[in-house]
């Protein structure tokens, strides 16, 4: 009798687990790691350029040269490019709701390599959805897309 109770506390145990495993959310970002044929200082300042020029529609948050890190943001992304970029996993109760607003920001850091360097980047999107006066903001998963651009720009191969 004892040896069944702690088999059906296992049991019990381990279908918990499985459950919460399966209603965890997936990550919204996972970071794309390249390496790109540049110095990091190099790499650094062609990023930094890009995302600086406004014809880009970024805003830089912050530049640290000496960290090699970028931050910047996108609002207002055109539904175009979000949907090759993002998408946000709604429930039945958002069924009817459209995209009324759309953001990324993009965390970027740039490491020494010998003569190259390794580029690390992590997009974070969020929408707003709504339906009339109703309105819910959601973070939203990448598809790696914008991520693999950035990479490209910075004339990095993905790593595999």
């Amino acid at each position: 009798m004892k040896g069944s109770i702690n088999s059906f506390a296992a049991v019990a145990l381990l279908m918990q687990c499985s459950l919460a495993l399966a209603q965890s959310a997936p990550p919204s970002s996972i970071p794309r790691i390249g390496t790109a044929p540049h110095s990091a200082n190099q790499t650094f300042k062609m990023l930094k350029g890009y995302f600086s020029n406004p014809v880009n529609f970024y805003q830089i948050a912050s530049a640290d040269e000496r960290t090699h890190t970028i931050v910047a943001r996108r609002s207002g992304i055109d539904s175009a490019s979000w949907g090759q970029w993002a998408y946000c996993s709604l429930g039945p109760s958002h069924m009817f709701d459209t995209l009324r607003d759309s953001s990324v920001t993009l965390n970027i850091k740039i490491e020494s390599s010998g003569s190259a360097s390794v580029v690390t980047v992590t997009a974070d999107f969020e929408g707003t959805y709504g339906i009339m006066s109703s309105q819910s903001t959601m973070q939203c998963t990448s598809k790696g897309v914008l991520e693999g651009n950035v990479l490209s720009i910075a004339g990095a191969s993905p790593s595999t």
